[in-house]
């Protein structure tokens, strides 16, 4: 990628989290990054796709911490370090569940919304998602090895389970009088895989 496109890019990015993807204009886009508007359209054949690539940079942005649990797990893992497993999974879920919150405007669902728009965006962004997918399965997988997790668990559902509960803040909290909140939904979570709200895993039932 050439650094005008980055630069445009980022500046996109900037331009969508203050004031959203509805309200966001190419002069606008122009004008705060100092290029012309033909210089645009050299990089992008449309202002979605600005705003598709703007978005993903604001994904990546958003969900920075998140592959630092992913990596906490695999060390985990191989160092067979259960507690700091379970302490791993429990953060990156509240922290995940923590940016599915719902806003209209800059909140993760818009940005998803724009994503999709773009063909080449989407495909990107699934790219990315399947290769994620893939290890976090692989180290379930793994800790399922160790004991760790049921071993009647299928792993691949269980990986997205959790995905799925991340946008869940979307809609579920102050509308079901329940305590549904990041840290709530993580220790559920673990209790589904066998470990307590400390991240010990539980002693199970003989069958």
């Amino acid at each position: 990628m050439s650094l005008t496109k980055q630069h445009i890019i980022e500046v996109a990015a900037e331009l969508v989290r203050e004031g959203g993807s509805v309200a966001f204009r190419v002069a606008d886009l122009s004008e705060r990054a100092s290029v012309g508007i033909p210089t645009i359209y050299y990089h992008f054949t449309s202002r979605e796709q600005v705003i598709a690539e703007a978005q993903l940079a604001n994904y990546f942005k958003m969900t920075m911490e998140l592959p630092a649990y992913f990596n906490r797990a695999s060390a985990a893992v191989v160092s067979r370090q259960e507690l700091d497993f379970h302490e791993a999974l429990r953060d990156n879920l509240a922290t995940a569940w923590r940016l599915g919150g719902f806003d209209a405007q800059v909140g993760i669902m818009r940005m998803l919304i724009d994503i999709w728009a773009v063909p080449q965006t989407k495909r990107e962004f699934l790219d990315m998602l399947d290769g994620q997918y893939a290890r976090w399965v692989a180290v379930m997988t793994d800790a399922q090895e160790l004991g760790w997790i049921d071993s009647a668990t299928d792993a691949g559902m269980l990986v997205s389970f959790f995905w799925a509960a991340s946008i869940g803040q979307a809609a579920i909290p102050n509308r079901t009088g329940l305590d549904v909140t990041p840290e709530t939904i993580a220790d559920f979570c673990l209790r589904v895989v066998g470990a307590s709200s400390d991240g010990a895993t539980r002693p199970r039932l003989a069958d």
